[in-house]
């Protein structure tokens, strides 16, 4: 089953850089002037706020770094997380941003508030699936599908929240392609059900 999400979680890494890596023909040796991290933070919460994404609606999820280049001080991270109820807003903010500063950014989590209910939807469809299965095989042998012995969920994992499937897959969105974000756009429920049934 595949059901629309109600909360998206956008992740934004941002990082200190040097003012000299956006100069033409400087070599890293001579980067001096960093950007410092307050800097790059008060422009996203600004860029944001045009859009109606006012400071405390951005959580802030981690903040260090554990190396630095040589002969060069430490360029300090942030990670933010940001809450959507629905793509539009999303959309907004890529085209809003300076990448300037941006290390990453990318889908955290998709939620449906009536998530459970959906699972149980999905499960009782496998089940209703695997009798109808098991009726027309069975029919084929002149035999018909008896009571329930047992019911076995295969896989009992949660496959609801979306995750991507490597550190560099959909994590630069584009705003003149929506196309990688309207794949994003469904949240995908799939349960296994082995049952058992007595063979009249």
């Amino acid at each position: 089953l595949e059901i629309e999400p109600d909360e998206i979680r956008l992740i934004i890494g941002i990082k200190e850089y040097w003012k000299e890596e956006f100069e033409k023909k400087t070599e890293f040796k001579n980067f001096k002037t960093k950007v410092p991290i307050s800097e790059i933070e008060g422009n996203l919460i600004n860029d944001l706020s045009e859009i109606g994404i006012t400071k405390d609606k951005i959580i802030l999820k981690e903040v260090g770094n554990n190396w630095r280049y040589l002969g060069k001080e430490f360029l300090i991270s942030k990670q933010l997380e940001l809450v959507f109820g629905d793509f539009i807003k999303l959309n907004e903010v890529i085209q809003v941003i300076d990448t300037k500063g941006i290390a990453y950014m990318r889908i955290g989590e998709l939620k449906n508030k009536e998530i459970t209910e959906y699972r149980k939807r999905v499960k009782i469809e496998a089940l209703k699936a695997a009798k109808v299965k098991a009726d027309y095989l069975l029919n084929s042998l002149g035999k018909q599908t008896g009571e329930i012995i047992s019911i076995i969920e295969l896989n009992n994992e949660n496959t609801s929240v979306w995750i991507p499937q490597s550190g560099t897959s959909n994590t630069i969105m584009s705003a003149s392609d929506d196309s990688g974000i309207d794949n994003l756009r469904k949240i995908k429920l799939k349960y296994e059900i082995k049952a058992r049934f007595e063979i009249k």
